[in-house]
C-alpha cells in the first residue's frame, strides 16, 4: 500500500533536521585484497553512496556529484535508503541524482528498509533503472570492465543463502549490517551495507544508537569480520529518524579492490 508518511514524523523533519549542506565529507580509502578477483578488476575504484535519505541530504548533491567526478571511479555502489520514507517520496530528486551517477561510473544498487516501507519500492526501482542502474533484489549484475566479468549480489529482503559463485569472489550489497552472522554462515566473500548512519552521535569513536542495534551498536563504520566475510559499513550521507548527526560527518568510503595482497 502507498503510504505518505504521518504529519508527526515531516513536522519532525522540518523542525529538528539541521542544515547541514555546507559540512565536509569524510572520503575514506577502504582497500580490499580478493582471492580469486579477476586481474581487469585489480585496483578497481569504487565509491559507497549509502544513506543519502532524500531530500534530508546531509550535503548538497552538486556538491557530492563533484566529489565523485574526483574520485577516478570503476564503479558506484548504492546499498540503500537513498530517499526517506519519514518524508514527502522525492522522486524527481531520485531521477536526477541517479541520472548524473550514471554519468560517472556504473551503477549497482540494492533496496534499502526506506524504500522497502509504504509501497515505494516499485516505484524506486523503476526510477534507478530508467536512469540505467542495474538494481539487485535477491538477484545478481554483471559487471563488466576490459573484457571481463564480475558478478555482484543484492540482497533484498530473503534471508541470506549461499550463493553460486565459482571462482570469483562472492560480493554482496546488503543494505543491513546487523546480519553479520547471517552473511558469514552464508559464506559470502565481501557484504557493503550502510543503514547505521554511523551511530548519529559518536564520542571517542563510539556509536551512541542505530536504527535496529538500538544503543551502543557494534556495526555502524568501518570494516569488521567473522569468519571469512568482510563486511564494509558506511556512516552514510543523510540523516533519517534521529535528524543529527555528533562527530559523524557524511561518510564516502572508496573501495579499493586488489587481485593479490598488497
Amino acid at each position: 500500500m502507498n503510504e505518505k508518511p504521518s504529519f508527526a514524523k515531516r513536522l519532525l523533519h522540518s523542525t529538528l533536521a539541521l542544515d547541514f549542506k555546507h559540512q565536509r565529507i569524510d572520503v575514506e580509502a577502504v582497500p580490499l585484497t580478493c582471492p580469486g578477483l579477476p586481474q581487469a578488476f585489480h585496483l578497481a575504484r569504487i565509491a559507497v553512496v549509502a544513506d543519502v535519505h532524500l531530500p534530508d541530504q546531509v550535503v548538497s548533491i552538486p556538491r557530492l556529484l563533484r566529489l565523485l567526478q574526483m574520485q577516478r571511479l570503476d564503479a558506484i555502489f548504492l546499498p540503500g535508503d537513498l530517499t526517506n520514507s519519514y518524508t514527502d517520496f522525492d522522486q524527481k530528486g531520485l531521477y536526477a541524482l541517479a541520472r548524473e551517477l550514471t554519468k560517472i561510473a556504473p551503477c549497482f544498487a540494492v533496496p534499502g528498509n526506506h524504500e522497502q516501507r509504504l509501497g515505494r519500492e516499485p516505484t524506486y526501482r523503476r526510477i534507478l533503472e530508467a536512469c540505467g542502474v542495474h538494481y539487485m533484489s535477491d538477484s545478481y549484475a554483471d559487471w563488466h570492465k576490459d573484457g571481463a566479468t564480475l558478478r555482484l549480489f543484492g540482497m533484498g529482503e530473503k534471508k541470506p543463502m549461499p550463493l553460486d559463485v565459482t571462482g570469483q569472489p562472492a560480493i554482496v550489497l546488503a543494505h543491513r549490517p546487523e546480519y553479520l552472522a547471517d552473511y558469514a554462515h552464508a559464506g559470502w566473500d565481501i557484504v557493503i551495507c550502510g543503514h547505521a548512519h554511523g551511530g548519529h552521535v559518536r564520542v571517542g569513536g563510539a556509536s551512541l544508537f542505530s536504527p535496529d542495534q538500538g544503543f551502543f551498536p557494534a556495526y555502524t563504520h568501518g570494516v569488521y569480520e567473522k569468519g571469512g566475510t568482510r563486511m564494509i559499513v558506511s556512516r552514510g550521507l543523510g540523516n533519517s529518524s534521529i535528524p543529527w548527526r555528533v562527530n559523524n560527518p557524511p561518510h564516502l568510503p572508496i573501495l579499493i579492490l586488489s587481485a593479490k595482497q598488497a
